[in-house]
């Protein structure tokens, strides 16, 4: 794809914006300066959103979900994540912090697996509600970063160290009235420090009893606080070693032990060989389909990729004078992963001129007769290992001014760029199949036999090197500017006012290689895309009743509205609104409520250009057996923004003749349509309504047509039995609502203080719609909506010991894969324990902490698929235990 070029229109829109920007600002500095109202001495101030325990006065920070200071989002949920919820999981990183958040779709799962989407590195992405992964928007301290992987790019917030975090802020509520696009299911704000005022280091090792699992972290920080303001410097090494498949013992295709199904592969190391229409298994030369070889490929190979991460956040703040505060951050991280993968697959015809073919006793072939061979790699070659870095570098300069009468004007600017790099080994299929045409025992590829069997030099010609290759990267430039302040009084307070601007220059470049090094390697793709994105926003708050001025029936009273317009380049405009209410009958009961639409435009990295994969010696359930396919995949440049309108009820519940108790609960309720999706290869053959995506039986032409407009990653047979079409389309709509529940309660008492907390998501419908017609299917229940996910935690402390106990519960569910005689799949159950033991006597601020995860060793349910588990909500590793370190000095 060639770079698409800012057109005339898109030049107006920048320049109007930045000049509206500029007229903004000096518009509101003579408007707050002209203003009589006496107002009250600001606070020290900082970056967008403050971090826990800065110091600050509550009217200077800026909650996730709201532009204006000293508020919080009025009508939306808060789901909070702080230090000490850090401290007593001790997480190897951010990903593996979020996969104990129930509200978040993956919550659960082993971080390293929760991943999904070619091209990309390991690690955890928000996904509030399950909603999808393109509907959670990750930021940070308040700002967005450059995204990272090939397709399906998404900020990575693994890149911040643990230590570094201040808490993380969840906004389960649609949100692009504030942050445009990305926010339909909501916000999660990984906001920083700004209380570490001495040297900090922390150290955890964790490993499994039950297998070579391990995972180690390091952290370092040191920061300063002075009366004008701080630095802080965090850097962090963290590393996981993988287990192979063959040491967890349930990881089996063969589920037979379990009561399950035999669902071991027929591509095997010893060969399948069809003649005619009879399998023969070799070398026993059984007959028939029901005898042919069968195997567990995955046994050696690795359920998660090993990593390898180093990562480093700075920040800095400090106050010029009365008026002017300056703050900067810096963000560096470099993940490296490896993982073992699958022994490829080899489908073959071989000749009867090949010297080492052999025949079935009492078998002959007419002439001119072939016969098919089907077999994986192993046996003649290593193993293929899949690596895969990822680097990031973020730069955010910011300024606040104040602008008098209460008034305070923010700019800031921000660079992020991340490089990746994904490189996948494979075999070369068309030497293979060249080779299996040899006709002289030094020259012919033996598919019957090993590598001992073999002419070393006919393998090197196969495993010669062929590799597919993404080297990918993206770039933000970001520029926010946004005043906030008193307008007039109202009976509970000022009426407050945030309205500001923001321009983002985003940019994806993608080479995507193929083949043998050298002048026969394939350019498969090589795009260099961009697009601009301006913005205007307002909000304004209402405090009708407040403590100042409540009465019975009205104790509180906050109305807040909220809009956005932001114009994309070649996407054209949309506008946002949200409105948001809470009432308070009583001092102990608030009830709350919200509206907004939102949208998320396309992922920069689903609007690349389309490739093309040739696959070969598929066998596809209603279509046939060693066919061959032309898949066209990767992005689609004509994708268009998917929309959702949202809205939420909740209540709050404080009782004071409870002292300690906090309970809230949330419904909330998405339309979202429009949506991006990738039709999969059962979608294409078995499902009436995709029968657009694929071709069955092409012409000459067609296939001609095919590699021309998706050029192929490897060299194409010369039998193309279908050409499939895997890339990214906008189809259907879904209808999602549920319930969240939070119970928090501290008691204290003469042996000790016990605090109990109960965080649940229960979804109540996932209704999906192919196309407008088509009719809803409520797939409520199934293995992709799953009704209930909890964690709940009982802690007791008493003077230097903490104590925590955790269970955490994902709900039964219904496994509606085709053919499966076992569709229940159990409720789970996991226990955790934490004990912490302060040593002030050591060094000030030493603790030492003892955690066991799953501590009964509770196998995950069992699941009739391939592995035996459902890997996107069950973890496979069992009990793990790990110790931790932490200091000051």
């Amino acid at each position: 794809m060639k770079r698409i070029e800012f057109m005339k229109s898109d030049r107006l829109h920048r320049a109007t914006y930045l000049t509206g920007a500029a007229v903004l600002a000096l518009t509101l500095a003579g408007t707050a300066a002209a203003q009589t109202a006496a107002a009250p001495a600001d606070a020290k101030t900082g970056a967008a959103t403050a971090g826990a325990g800065t110091g600050e006065d509550d009217s200077e920070i800026v909650v996730t979900g709201t532009s204006i200071r000293g508020v919080a989002p009025i009508g939306s949920p808060l789901v909070g994540v702080d230090q000490e919820f850090v401290k007593v999981n001790a997480p190897a990183n951010m990903s593996e912090l979020l996969s104990l958040v129930p509200q978040l779709g993956n919550f659960g799962v082993n971080h390293e697996i929760a991943t999904t989407g070619r091209f990309r590195t390991g690690g955890f992405l928000p996904n509030i509600h399950n909603i999808g992964i393109f509907a959670t928007l990750a930021l940070f301290n308040g700002h967005r970063m450059a995204a990272v992987g090939g397709e399906a790019v998404l900020p990575d917030p693994g890149i911040v160290p643990v230590m570094g975090i201040g808490r993380v802020e969840i906004v389960a509520d649609g949100s692009s009235a504030v942050y445009g696009s990305d926010a339909v299911a909501g916000v999660a704000n990984f906001i920083y420090r700004r209380d570490m005022d001495s040297f900090e280091a922390q150290g955890t090792y964790g490993f499994s009893p039950e297998h070579s699992y391990e995972k180690r972290n390091l952290g370092l920080g040191w920061g300063k606080k002075w009366s004008t303001g701080n630095v802080m410097i965090v850097g962090e090494y963290s590393s996981n070693k993988s287990p192979f498949n063959s040491e967890i013992p349930f990881l089996r295709a063969d589920q037979r032990f379990r009561g399950g199904r035999d669902q071991r592969t027929t591509v095997c190391d010893l060969p399948n060989v069809t003649i005619g229409s009879t399998v023969y298994a070799y070398p026993s030369f059984a007959v028939g389909t029901a005898n042919r070889n069968r195997c567990e490929n995955q046994l050696n190979t690795e359920l998660v990729p090993e990593s390898t991460r180093y990562s480093m956040l700075a920040t800095f703040r400090q106050e010029l004078n009365d008026t002017i505060t300056v703050w900067a951050e810096g963000n560096y991280s470099k993940l490296d992963t490896s993982r073992v993968a699958n022994p490829r697959a080899l489908n073959l015809t071989v000749p009867q001129t090949n010297p080492y073919l052999t025949l079935p006793p009492g078998v002959t072939l007419a002439p001119g007769q072939t016969v098919a061979v089907a077999r994986n790699g192993e046996g003649l070659f290593p193993n293929p290992v899949n690596v895969q870095s990822s680097e990031v570098i973020g730069v955010t300069l910011g300024a606040d001014v104040k602008l008098g009468s209460g008034w305070l004007l923010n700019v800031m600017t921000h660079y992020s760029k991340t490089n990746d790099f994904n490189s996948q080994p494979e075999i070369d299929l068309v030497a293979a199949q060249n080779l299996a045409n040899g006709t002289t025992l030094a020259t012919a590829f033996n598919p019957f036999g090993q590598a001992a069997q073999n002419n070393a030099s006919v393998l090197a010609q196969i495993n010669n090197g062929f590799t597919q290759i993404n080297d990918s990267s993206q770039y933000l430039r970001q520029l926010m500017v946004k005043a906030d302040g008193p307008v007039f009084a109202l009976g509970g307070g000022d009426v407050r006012v945030a309205i500001g601007s923001e321009f983002r220059d985003e940019q994806a470049n993608q080479l995507q290689i193929g083949g043998v090094p050298g002048p026969q390697q394939l350019l498969v793709r090589n795009d260099k895309i961009s697009r601009f994105v301006a913005a205007a926003f307002t909000e304004i708050n209402f405090p009708f009743f407040t403590s100042s001025n409540g009465r019975p029936g009205l104790e509180r009273l906050e109305l807040s509205v909220s809009g956005r317009y932001d114009h994309y380049q070649k996407l054209g405009g949309t506008f946002n609104p949200k409105v948001g209410l809470v009432w308070a009958p009583v001092e102990d009961l608030s009830l709350r409520g919200s509206w907004s639409t939102s949208f998320v435009a396309p992922n920069l990295g689903l609007i690349t250009s389309i490739f093309g994969v040739p696959q070969i010696g598929l066998n596809i359930a209603g279509f046939g057996n060693n066919v061959n396919i032309y898949n066209q995949g990767g992005g689609n440049p004509a994708l268009t923004p998917e929309e959702a309108e949202t809205y939420s009820l909740g209540a709050d519940f404080k009782p004071s003749f409870i002292p300690g108790l906090k309970f809230s609960a949330t419904y909330y309720n998405v339309k979202y349509k429009n949506l991006i999706y990738k039709p999969t290869q059962a979608d294409a053959f078995n499902n009436p309504f995709f029968a657009f995506a694929v071709v069955r039986n092409p012409t000459a032409a067609q296939v001609a047509a095919a590699i021309a407009a998706a050029p192929p990653q490897s060299p194409v047979p010369s039998r193309i039995d279908a050409i499939f079409q895997s890339f990214a389309i906008n189809v259907g709509q879904r209808i999602i609502d549920g319930l969240d529940f939070d119970l928090n309660y501290r008691v204290p008492t003469s042996i000790g203080n016990f605090t109990v907390n109960v965080n649940a998501n229960r979804q109540l419908g996932f209704r999906q719609e192919l196309a407008p017609g088509t009719g809803f299917q409520d797939i409520i229940g199934q293995q992709n909506a799953i009704k209930w996910r909890g964690r709940g935690q009982l802690s007791w402390n008493r003077n230097n010991l903490t104590v925590s106990g955790f269970m955490t519960y994902v709900g039964g569910f219904t496994n509606i894969t085709t053919g499966t005689p076992f569709p229940n799949v159990k409720s789970w159950e996991t226990f955790d324990l934490t004990v912490q033991y302060d040593l002030p006597n050591v060094l000030k601020g030493s603790q030492i902490q003892l955690r066991g995860s799953n501590i009964f060793n509770r196998w995950p349910p069992f699941y009739d698929g391939t592995l035996g588990f459902f890997q996107n909500a069950h973890s496979p590793f069992g009990r793990t235990l790990e110790i931790t370190l932490r200091t000051r000095f």
